[in-house]
């Protein structure tokens, strides 16, 4: 990505643009064509869109669309290509094949680019093809609602989804690419959205959804490595240096090459972030 990776995506329904001057709060406004809009109201949603991208937006922006399998996915796609202006993000939804992102990214392929796709896991079918997936995706995110209902389990909870957060993290891994976890549906338990943030970096992902602007703050916070972090980081990286790149240590620990290699990616994310 040519901008940092998001910690924060904000969703908001496409039928209220009056909302999308609150992307200020947010690195990334997700205008949602799909669930934030009921399905009789799709046409009007995608006109309050197109009269948003016909003025000059600055902020960064993303577009969930309609999955493609339904009508008002295609109807979404040429919308897109339509538009002169062009949101820097389309998020795929229910995606349950790779071949339906390499459909999305050629449609809207403009003078040899299209916007970056990130692709929401939902479905424990999406999991059978997530490594495919993530090779063709400039971003995943965990949808976990969707996933926990298809699995009948608790919406909200930890153990009974950590399965899917390790699959998409290590998918994401592989491919490069940034992972961003699922919204956290109780907008009054702060304590409890920090430490499932806190918990989520510690997985590995770059940032996380939401679907209310009050817990933006937390969520940037807990996904930008802390000044402490980043001074730890660069003493790891300096015994290192001292030491020729042979296993040193530092205070009580032992650095060695994989510490090194964390490191570097603290202080780089701390960099991108303008640390």
């Amino acid at each position: 990505m040519t901008q940092p990776a998001p910690r924060s995506l904000l969703y908001c329904s496409a039928l209220h643009p009056e909302q999308y001057a609150k992307s200020a709060l947010t690195d990334v406004m997700v205008i949602d064509l799909e669930d934030g809009v009921p399905h009789g109201q799709k046409v009007g949603a995608r006109a309050c869109v197109e009269q948003f991208y016909r003025s000059q937006v600055s902020q960064r922006t993303a577009l969930r669309i309609n999955p493609l399998r339904d009508n008002e996915g295609l109807l979404d796609l040429l919308l897109v290509q339509s538009l002169e202006q062009r949101p820097e993000f389309i998020i795929m939804a229910m995606t349950e094949a790779a071949a339906e992102i390499d459909v999305v990214r050629a449609n809207l392929m403009r003078d040899g680019e299209s916007p970056k796709i990130l692709v929401t896991v939902e479905t424990p079918a999406c999991l059978k093809d997530i490594y495919a997936m993530a090779s063709g995706a400039d971003g995943l995110i965990f949808g976990s609602a969707d996933y926990a209902a298809s699995l009948g389990v608790q919406i909200g909870g930890w153990a009974n989804i950590l399965h899917a957060r390790v699959s998409i993290i290590a998918a994401a891994s592989v491919a490069g690419i940034p992972a961003f976890d699922t919204a956290y549906f109780n907008l009054e338990d702060d304590v409890g959205l920090m430490k499932e943030c806190q918990d989520t970096r510690e997985l590995g992902f770059s940032g996380k959804t939401s679907i209310h602007p009050r817990q933006i703050p937390i969520i940037n916070e807990a996904f930008t490595p802390s000044q402490a972090e980043y001074e730890h980081a660069l003493a790891v990286v300096q015994a290192a240096d001292n030491s020729g790149e042979k296993i040193t240590r530092l205070k009580n620990l032992m650095v060695g090459p994989p510490f090194v290699k964390q490191a570097r990616k603290l202080i780089q994310r701390a960099r991108d972030l303008g640390l």
